[in-house]
């Protein structure tokens, strides 16, 4: 975990030039950004799996945007809206157990719950909270935060358009979110909490 916690911030401390970046690194370094999972049971559902899936997009990310889009957004933009995409995640997962049939009898497992402590909105909205709380955002990064989840976003689900809207108006937004789903489905894959 030390290692890609020594990538992930000096992948900030060498694209991130805004104000209020050094305040930013010091709340992740007091939260549990570098410890925490991905996700309950799905992707990165292990220790160390949010700070892993946030490099895992910047990779993706990165190389869609000189494949894609040379020269079109700044490396800054890149780093913030792939590293920082999910700092909703932050302080948001405990350790809990459930029970398991395995060879006809039940057993204990060690699992991930939601423990929501800062309950500001949903998932990219909260994002965009966290963030703007140290760095100001543009548009576009807002916007490609904001639409990240795609099909999976609850206002999407709800048949609001916002999502189709913004990838409309940002290809940013677009490549966030292949990003997203690259690192998720294609790199990660579901492993275990221990595993």
């Amino acid at each position: 975990m030390n290692e890609l916690r020594e990538r992930f911030l000096g992948i900030i401390e060498e694209h991130v030039k805004r104000e209020g970046k050094d305040e930013l690194i010091k709340w992740l370094d007091g939260s549990d950004f570098f410890q925490a999972p991905a996700s309950t049971r799905f992707h990165g559902s292990y220790d160390g799996g949010l700070v892993e899936h946030s490099l895992n997009v910047y990779d993706a990310l990165k190389d869609m945007v000189s494949r894609e889009s040379p020269g079109e957004f700044s490396d800054e933009t890149v780093a913030i809206v792939a590293l920082l995409h999910d700092l909703c995640k932050v302080n948001f997962y405990k350790r809990g157990t459930r029970n398991v049939k395995q060879d006809g009898k039940w057993i204990s497992v060690e699992t991930w719950e939601v423990e929501e402590k800062a309950p500001l909105g949903d998932h990219a909205d909260k994002s965009i909270i966290i963030i703007q709380q140290f760095i100001k955002l543009t548009v576009d990064e807002i916007m490609a935060i904001r639409a990240h989840m795609g099909a999976w976003d609850n206002a999407n689900q709800g048949g609001s358009r916002v999502i189709s809207n913004i990838f409309d108006r940002s290809k940013l937004a677009v490549m966030l979110h292949m990003a997203d789903m690259t690192a998720t489905y294609l790199i990660e894959g579901k492993r275990e909490l221990n595993g």
